[in-house]
């Protein structure tokens, strides 16, 4: 998947398009929804980037809905607790996941004994937004450049390089997995409960280096305890000046792991509530403050698509991650 560039006038039309469909949205939605408070269940630990991403979305989302949305963390497995949650809750719209490239595709082809499907039982409403990961290292690290990393780690005679994530199987760990894959050489994965005890590790030297996502890092990487070395995509990212791409120094591969964050409900939710939230996360998303936020922590909006393309992007995602996930030998039960 490739970053969008943004050009003149795309937000203004993503705010237009998404306030004409909230009113169409309106008119569509079954009598009675929402009847009551929404909530969003995020799979991942507070602080996580899609902890961050859910309660920026809540109140704006809430102002559309006409009803508060509370946000629950229900972390654990790598996130297939809080999607399980989901899956086997009423399917009447108000229970709703945050998903992602890690809690669904990834997740599917990871975990082959679940008792739901994290893709077909949590079906994908709405994709909010591409996010970037970065390989970090801690601001005192020797390491300046990715080739400075990927020497240290074909070494003779020195220890493996260490590299944590946020949890076996997150897209973060799959990016290191890729880079192990693309540069041999000796390094080992460490997971961790969550992201931000993984960049505890790295700032603590616990550990030399690892993958995170530019919502998470942007603090600790302007005060320093952080360096980003490159990035996962295919264009640079203009808040991170002079950090190259992955891809640019050496690894193609990583031109196309852009990961994703979306909205999704229990199978079987009435297609008139499915586009009534459709609509109300579009016209959540093109709020001024929501931009803005998105713009200062590195998120980049989505691009907006119809619930039929949305079902057929989630498609495409089973296949590009089942891939990855084949080719890595990875399983998590």
């Amino acid at each position: 998947m490739h970053r969008r560039k943004q050009f003149p006038g795309f937000s203004r039309r993503i705010l237009l398009g998404a306030a004409g469909a909230s009113l169409a949205g309106r008119t569509m939605a079954q009598p009675g929804f929402p009847s009551r408070p929404l909530s969003i269940v995020v799979p991942y630990t507070a602080g996580s980037s899609s902890d961050i991403l859910a309660r920026l979305l809540a109140p704006h989302l809430g102002n559309e809905l006409g009803q508060p949305v509370v946000v629950e963390n229900r972390a654990g497995a790598g996130g297939t607790i809080g999607m399980g949650y989901v899956a086997r809750s009423a399917p009447d719209g108000h229970t709703m996941a945050l998903t992602s490239s890690s809690a669904g595709p990834i997740n599917r082809a990871l975990y082959r004994n679940l008792n739901f499907d994290p893709v077909r039982d949590v079906p994908l409403v709405y994709q909010t937004n591409l996010s970037t990961n970065a390989l970090v290292v801690a601001g005192n690290s020797p390491f300046r450049t990715v080739a400075d990393l990927v020497a240290r780690a074909r070494a003779q005679g020195q220890p493996s390089l260490q590299y944590f994530s946020p949890g076996n199987g997150t897209s973060q760990h799959l990016c290191g997995v890729l880079l192990a894959q693309s540069a041999p050489g000796r390094m080992e994965h460490i997971p961790y409960r969550g992201p931000a005890e993984g960049l505890t590790a790295v700032i603590g030297g616990e550990v030399s280096f690892g993958f995170a996502s530019l919502s998470s890092i942007m603090g600790l990487l302007r005060d320093g305890r952080l360096r980003a070395l490159g990035t996962t995509g295919a264009n640079p990212i203009p808040s991170l000046p002079g950090v190259p791409t992955l891809a640019s120094a050496g690894f193609p591969r990583f031109a196309d792991l852009v990961v994703w964050t979306g909205l999704a409900v229990t199978r079987g939710t009435p297609d008139p509530v499915m586009r009534r939230l459709h609509a109300a996360i579009g016209a959540a998303l093109a709020t001024p403050a929501v931009q803005e936020r998105f713009a200062q922590i590195g998120i980049e909006p989505a691009p907006a698509m119809t619930l039929a393309e949305t079902e057929a992007f989630a498609e495409r995602q089973v296949t590009l991650w089942t891939e990855l996930v084949r080719d890595a030998d990875l399983r998590a039960d």
